[in-house]
């Protein structure tokens, strides 16, 4: 196998990964390569292994790497939780109760995301129903005073009591990827030990 074939294979290997942590993977193995020089191409590869065993080491590398930094924003922890399930993947389980476990765990963390989920929607939908309350309260100004003044009071305490809750959640959902982020490492940190 050459250099173009193994990068090729490396390249399918890693498809499913974000574009910026495929880009720089592809990026360290063309430089390992450059390094290497074209006289040692073939011992480059055979020190490297298999496209598909480099690919698994990258995966958890990066998975492990994830779990050690505090979660930024949501898209980059989403990402590191996308990274550390394909990681999952990559981890040869020995005993099938360790892979129910894991199942459980999982199962465990989507409930949880749902939940989360949920909660973020029923937030959205009180910043959404202030305003539309207080538009309706513009409707009815001319029949009832005290029913306008209800309205706007209403959506004022919705929009208040939404915002408050959307910004709660955002911070809960922040530390709850980093909790998720290092369940997923312990998990793939004790699927490595079984095989070793």
């Amino acid at each position: 196998m050459n250099k173009e074939e193994y990068m090729k294979q490396l390249k399918i290997n890693l498809k499913r990964l974000p574009k910026e942590d495929f880009n720089r993977a592809v990026e360290y193995y063309e430089e390992y390569f450059v390094e290497a020089g074209e006289e040692n191409e073939q011992k480059a590869v055979e020190d490297l292994g298999s496209p598909r065993e480099a690919a698994d080491q990258i995966i958890k590398d990066m998975a492990l790497n994830y779990s050690k930094e505090p979660v930024k924003d949501i898209k980059s922890g989403m990402n590191a939780v996308w990274i550390g399930i394909l990681a999952l993947f990559a981890v040869p389980i020995a005993l099938p109760l360790l892979g129910g476990g894991i199942v459980v765990c999982l199962a465990m963390m989507l409930v949880a995301w749902s939940i989360l989920l949920a909660l973020m929607v029923m937030a959205a939908s009180a910043v959404i129903l202030g305003p539309v309350t207080i538009i309706a309260g513009f409707t009815i100004i001319t029949k009832s005073i005290s029913v306008f003044c209800t309205c706007i009071g209403i959506g004022l305490m919705a929009m208040g009591i939404g915002a408050a809750m959307t910004y709660g959640m955002y911070v809960l959902c922040r530390r709850f990827l980093g909790w998720t982020l290092k369940m997923l490492a312990r998990i793939i940190r004790m699927g490595g030990k079984k095989r070793a």
